[in-house]
């Protein structure tokens, strides 16, 4: 990206109050969204800014292409701190916050059961439709519609001492169970691994040892209030 432009359009932009420095930062997570701050600075005094950068987004966004180019070098950075003086002089820094990484680490695994869930919804209806196993009927204009073929299901996970993914899937429909043989897709192996993995070492003073997750999916969203309820790692 060209800091030079992003200087400038800030600069250009940011007019609100008189300043001697213009802060701004960039706060990242460890999936590349990010908080834009701008500050205005002047005599130790620091206001915020209530403008919305929409105006200037697309160059704001460039340094979120940046954030992606560098996650996997030793110059990758989850904050950015840009100080911009009146005679548009400036200075950056680029910097790897490893107490927000944790933290970033451990909300993203707190919630990892809803990207799970969603998932497995999603898997379970293009196997079950790419094998006829879902109900149908025509709605009041002659459309194809598909109906819900389950309306709970307990699925289960366990890496095993070869580190490899073992599941089962069970699905009940108006009380009757039934087994699923259901194929996995390799970025979802892939995923739970990792949250195994992470929560295991990384996380291990904030999570207790786990190889077992059960899920117990009421065929929509799992609130986090009632993650306990729903959710066991064992």
């Amino acid at each position: 990206m060209n800091i030079e432009d992003l200087v400038s359009e800030i600069k250009n932009m940011y007019t609100e109050f008189e300043y001697d420095q213009l802060l701004v930062e960039y706060v990242f997570t460890l999936q590349g969204s990010y908080n834009f701050f701008v500050k205005y600075q002047r005599n130790a005094e620091s206001i915020d800014s209530e403008l919305s950068n929409k105006p200037i987004r697309n160059t704001v966004r460039k340094m979120g292409e940046k954030f992606h180019q560098n996650i996997e070098s030793n110059k990758k950075f989850n904050y950015v701190r840009i100080q911009i003086n009146k005679d548009a002089t400036y200075q950056e820094e680029y910097l790897w916050d490893t107490v927000r990484e944790k933290q970033d680490l451990l909300d993203y695994a707190k919630v990892f059961y809803r990207w799970l869930n969603e998932r497995m919804m999603s898997m379970i209806f293009e196997y079950e439709k790419d094998n006829n196993l879902v109900p149908t009927q025509y709605d009041a204009d002659g459309d194809l519609e598909y109906l819900s073929s389950w309306d709970s299901g307990v699925f289960t996970f366990r890496i095993n001492e070869k580190d490899d993914l073992e599941h089962t899937v069970v699905l009940t429909k108006d009380g009757k169970e039934r087994v699923l043989d259901l194929p996995l897709k390799d970025y979802f192996i892939a995923g739970i691994l990792e949250h195994h993995k992470i929560t295991n070492t990384e996380l291990a003073n904030e999570w207790k040892p786990w190889n077992t997750l059960l899920l117990k999916s009421l065929h929509y969203d799992i609130p986090y209030d009632k993650r306990e309820e729903f959710v066991r790692y064992m």
